[in-house]
């Protein structure tokens, strides 16, 4: 036992064995230990907001939460190591209020703590919305949907200004407000720079307030036709009719003309009919009628009285117009009911003995 205590009170490096077995076995026990211990702390916390959490379930917070519980463990473990130590004299390492490597060493330790506890709560904001989705996803509004992700974004970019702030301001000893208002020059070279982010923030603003489309609607935006699938702080997310996922930004959304094609209550078609000039005019009229009167009882293209008119010659052929309203903002309806009515004008022009110039002409 004395030969331990003796061996245990030798110096090394200006430490104590005994420290330097401690160092070691700190340093072990937090390896070991890190992985079980993180999942344990963030079950526990789990159990305390259990009752709010709806039906979010414990692996998702686990998920979130458990790198940024080991990242903290860490730091724990090192900073209770490194107290077992001193530096050693020789070494003239100057004391932490002054710059030298303990100062850096520090800062940059405290930096690292203050990050872990920044990425802890982005986690956390993170699984507050998805218990934000998962009790919008029960109401039958779409418009809390649509909040849910956007407070999201709004929340962790407060948090994240707030964290670079505190860092600056605790550990680099920044004053923040005398740098934010002597930014000057400098401040508007940075807000020129940032245009285009502040005209994306001030959009989804505005989307959020007149509401121009929801998520899951329908859009058509110049050449993007697609189904919105989220809309964020910066930009909306569309999957494109072909799969593809774009993201475009806010102040597009609002700054060019957008088709909400969900919100049609119907949809118009329109079109030619080419008939050769050797079809006799009563023949012509008896078409007309015959068509006219097929879209009045047709159930899906009633919605509105159609239009069946001789509306002009061409080179080579009568042109008969002819548009009708759909009742249904389903395009795969739509383009059902086209083709039915379509086979339809064709039976009634050979019904009558007449015959297609060209053929149909689309329109619109």
């Amino acid at each position: 036992m004395e030969n331990l205590q003796t061996l245990l009170n030798q110096t090394l490096l200006e430490n104590r064995v005994g420290n330097l077995l401690w160092f070691v076995g700190i340093i072990l026990l937090g390896i070991l230990l890190k992985n079980g211990l993180s999942l344990r702390i963030s079950q526990v916390i789990y159990r305390f907001i259990q009752r709010e959490s709806g039906n979010v379930p414990v692996s998702d917070f686990v998920r979130l939460t458990r790198k940024p519980f080991e990242w903290l463990i860490a730091l724990l473990v090192l900073y209770a190591a490194f107290s077992r130590l001193r530096v050693p004299a020789d070494w003239d390492w100057a004391a932490a209020t002054e710059f030298g490597v303990r100062m850096v060493l520090l800062k940059g330790f405290y930096s690292i703590a203050i990050v872990s506890v920044t990425w802890l709560g982005v986690r956390l904001i993170k699984f507050a919305a998805l218990i934000g989705a998962e009790r919008a996803a029960r109401t039958p509004s779409p418009l809390d949907d649509q909040l849910v992700p956007f407070f999201k974004d709004l929340g962790i970019l407060v948090w994240l200004f707030t964290c670079f702030f505190f860092l600056l301001n605790k550990i680099y000893q920044v004053n923040v407000w005398a740098l934010i208002t002597s930014l000057g020059i400098g401040g508007l070279v940075v807000a020129l720079a940032a245009r285009e982010t502040i005209e994306n923030i001030i959009s989804s603003v505005t989307i959020m307030i007149e509401r121009p489309f929801i998520m899951g609607d329908s859009v058509l935006l110049g050449l993007i036709s697609g189904e919105v699938e989220k809309i964020g702080f910066r930009s909306t997310r569309i999957r494109a009719d072909d799969g593809s996922l774009l993201t475009v930004p806010n102040r597009l959304m609002v700054s060019q003309a957008l088709e909400n094609l969900t919100q049609r209550q119907y949809r118009r078609h329109k079109l030619i009919l080419k008939l050769v000039f050797s079809t006799p005019s009563e023949a012509l009229t008896l078409i007309m009628k015959d068509a006219e009167a097929y879209l009045i009882q047709h159930q899906m293209a009633n919605l509105k009285p159609p239009v069946v008119r001789l509306e002009g010659f061409g080179e080579h052929s009568f042109e008969v117009l002819v548009i009708y309203w759909v009742n249904s903002t389903d395009w795969r309806e739509f383009i059902a009911v086209r083709e039915e009515v379509n086979l339809q004008l064709i039976e009634i022009v050979q019904r009558h003995g007449a015959a297609f110039a060209v053929g149909f002409s689309r329109v619109g």
